[in-house]
């Protein structure tokens, strides 16, 4: 059951540093995919994204961010790790550092369109990854040790090395239909694993699969939405107890409408979801 999980975001990864700099090439040409990290101002944009999600969390649903749980599921791609880092940072959860966990489900649409080739396996990517993290990692506490700063450091943060994927392995090339299904399979996997009360789970994924995690919502498939970088979605789960104050906010939504909202309300399925507000980039503009 995932229904404990009253609210989670729906987050696109940052300004990618190959869309910027054309020239742009991977250090280690045998990593087998591309993989671009996003640019200083793609720091900035994730920094300012978790500050939004934690005024949202404070402000206009009320929670006790001392005790909340947040838990953090990012695609494997380099881009959004450095979001959720980004996001974490922005967060400044000291008290109770927020999780992240790897899940392989929520990575890029792996099709022709977007990769010239993949020679390299999932568990290749994912292990390069929690290795990179960890060196970070140990990087942090020996600055902390020294009482000394760099902005290599880690946000307060807890990895999960431990947590498993629903999928194990690239399909590639990759159908959109089996895309989508991916996203559904994951949702479902990532909010189970997380079925915790007080717990907020935070998606952070690529422009597609912010749109297929919205239709998983949904349960239907819609025409996918324009998805700028660091844009926020929000998805609460609907109970007749709750207060209607909390469904009230409007971040410059460009999904929202009673219609969509009655539709759900008035589902029979037992998961009943409201997305609040969809792709989102309006705390960016300042």
């Amino acid at each position: 059951m995932v229904t404990f999980i009253p609210t989670a975001f729906i987050v696109r990864h940052g300004e990618r540093l190959d869309h910027i700099d054309k020239s742009w090439q991977p250090q280690d040409l045998s990593l087998g995919i591309w993989d671009p990290p996003i640019t200083q101002r793609g720091m900035l944009q994730a920094e300012k994204t978790g500050s939004t999600l934690m005024n949202l969390m404070q402000n206009q649903y009320k929670m006790d961010v001392n005790t909340v749980d947040i838990v953090l599921y990012t695609s494997p791609f380099q881009r959004c790790i450095d979001t959720s880092i980004g996001i974490i940072r922005g967060l400044d959860q000291r008290k109770n550092p927020p999780t992240l966990r790897i899940d392989l489900g929520l990575g890029e649409w792996m099709c022709e369109r977007f990769f010239d080739s993949v020679s390299c396996s999932a568990s290749q990517l994912i292990a390069r990854q929690h290795e990179k993290l960890a060196r970070q990692q140990a990087y942090t506490y020996s600055m902390m040790a020294k009482n000394q700063q760099s902005d290599a450091m880690l946000p307060p943060l807890k990895i999960d090395y431990a947590y498993t994927s629903d999928f194990v392995e690239f399909d590639y090339p990759e159908r959109y239909t089996d895309m989508i299904h991916r996203f559904e399979d994951t949702r479902l996997h990532c909010m189970k694993a997380a079925s915790k009360p007080n717990t907020v789970v935070i998606f952070v994924t690529h422009a597609v699969g912010a749109n297929a995690l919205l239709d998983s919502f949904r349960n239907k498939v819609t025409i996918p939405l324009e998805s700028h970088y660091c844009s926020i979605s929000c998805v609460r789960h609907y109970s007749k107890h709750a207060n209607n104050s909390t469904n009230s906010f409007d971040l410059n939504s460009s999904d929202q409408s009673d219609e969509d909202e009655q539709a759900i309300i008035n589902s029979s399925s037992k998961q009943k979801w409201i997305i609040e507000f969809a792709m989102s980039d309006s705390h960016l503009e300042s």
